[in-house]
């Protein structure tokens, strides 16, 4: 096939998740006289599945946004993240499994996310709706849904983007933001394997009451980011904006809630439970919660939210659509510096595709813009031959950077996913009190200097 002669070298995204689409913006505004862009999604239209729960973003997720888009989406930002209420703070507590708190997270308060990105410490973010972020994402990107890339072949001059329905798309360099499962990243870097992290996560997005909604705050002390460590290697987590949906006369707040347990209660029972089903697998996921957690208001207040799942698809009246019904799903990752540094070349890969983190620690969607405000600053030094040392520069402080939080959020899984005793409990109770006095101390000074 003949290749194109562009005198304008062409960047090729495949992916179009907030990495994919935040490069997207950043090169147009940062690098338009430098690069074509052409982006590609394996949907077939941007209402294809449900595209995300609540997200937290820290301040340096949100700094990487706004450099890598311009005023015009900056603009939106609101719609995904609503400036906060006087009662909300953007920050986790974490408490035991009766709901004794352990660690606080210190967050310096502001009026809205523009007063986040010229933060000096990090100390500070805010939780947002990643779905309608993504659909802000979306303005003015002509995306060619529909296109699943398989693999790439490279050329002496570029490389071909190689599609599921037969076509193909050639570039000068090719992005794959294609997710944890990424084509790309198994064809580049066949010996960079996903982890499994041995435990179980039911993750939902529910429409809690304002009575539901003032339990949590209470019980976490108006902390937005909520988390609980069982005895038995469980862990529970829920955040929402303390904003309504609507504003009829009983209001109800968007609130993602997961529970997560080890894996291995579900091999020695030999459960087998439909994970088509969402009724059967709130009722198991519930059942789990009794068996793990001691009565008391916490484990009342689990067992009341994931009452609230939907056991079917309702449709248009539910107060947000969902895409992807509740059904149990493995902690994953994949760390990028488990293998040796991969070949430097037209070939890069953005987001999960070279970092995938689970969820417990909020770092994912952070690492994926920040990646993107990497790549763009250094293909800023791009000239005529040097686009090689460019990504060298871009993958080895990639690598280092986002692997410290894969691994990070793997090891709060791996420490705590054991069932400990009194003294286990003790410990671990003692170990987190320091934690919070040195967080504390530290953002104390952060704040005053």
């Amino acid at each position: 096939m003949e290749v194109p002669t562009n005198k304008t070298p062409t960047i090729l995204i495949v992916g179009a998740g907030l990495g994919g689409l935040g490069f997207y913006h950043s090169v147009r505004k940062n690098l338009d006289k430098k690069f074509n862009v052409k982006i590609f999604d394996r949907e077939t239209s941007p209402k294809d599945r449900w595209q995300g729960y609540n997200i937290f973003f820290n301040r340096k997720g949100v700094t990487s946004l706004f450099y890598c888009t311009p005023p015009e989406i900056q603009a939106r930002f609101p719609e995904a993240m609503p400036d906060p209420t006087p009662a909300e703070y953007h920050t986790l507590l974490l408490t035991d499994h009766i709901g004794r708190h352990l660690l606080y997270t210190p967050c310096q308060k502001t009026k809205n996310v523009y007063e986040i990105e010229p933060i000096k410490h990090d100390y500070s973010g805010i939780v947002s709706y990643r779905n309608v972020l993504r659909d802000v994402l979306l303005e003015g990107i002509d995306i060619q849904w529909g296109k699943k890339c398989v693999g790439y072949e490279e050329s002496d001059d570029g490389v071909w983007a190689l599609f599921e329905d037969g076509t193909r798309e050639f570039g000068d360099l090719l992005i794959g933001a294609d997710g944890i499962n990424s084509p790309i990243r198994k064809q580049k870097v066949p010996n960079l394997e996903i982890f499994d992290l041995g435990v179980t996560s039911v993750t939902v997005d529910i429409a809690i009451t304002k009575t539901l909604a003032n339990q949590l705050m209470s019980l976490y002390s108006n902390s937005l980011i909520q988390e609980s460590l069982g005895k038995n290697g469980d862990f529970h987590f829920s955040f929402f904006r303390l904003i309504p949906i609507d504003q009829s006369d009983e209001p109800t707040y968007r609130t993602t809630l997961a529970y997560i347990y080890p894996t291995r209660f579900d091999i020695k029972d030999n459960i087998s439970i439909d994970d088509n089903d969402p009724e059967s697998v709130v009722k198991h996921t519930i059942s789990r919660i009794k068996q793990l957690r001691p009565p008391c208001e916490l484990t009342d207040l689990l067992i009341e939210l994931f009452s609230l799942v939907p056991s079917s698809y309702i449709g248009e009246k539910y107060p947000f659509r969902t895409y992807i019904p509740p059904r149990r799903r493995q902690f994953l990752d994949v760390d990028p510096l488990s293998v040796p540094p991969w070949k430097n070349d037209r070939i890069v890969l953005l987001g999960d595709a070279a970092h995938a983190m689970n969820p417990i620690l909020g770092l994912g969607a952070n690492n994926a813009l920040q990646d993107a405000d990497l790549l763009t600053k250094e293909l800023r030094n791009y000239e005529n031959d040097n686009l090689v040392e460019c990504i060298r520069r871009y993958n080895e402080q990639m690598r280092v950077r986002s692997s410290k939080d894969v691994v990070d959020s793997r090891n709060m899984i791996l420490k705590h996913r054991e069932s400990v005793g009194s003294f286990g409990l003790l410990f671990r109770y003692s170990i987190f009190k320091v934690t919070d006095v040195y967080n504390n101390i530290m953002a104390f000074i952060k704040y005053h200097i």
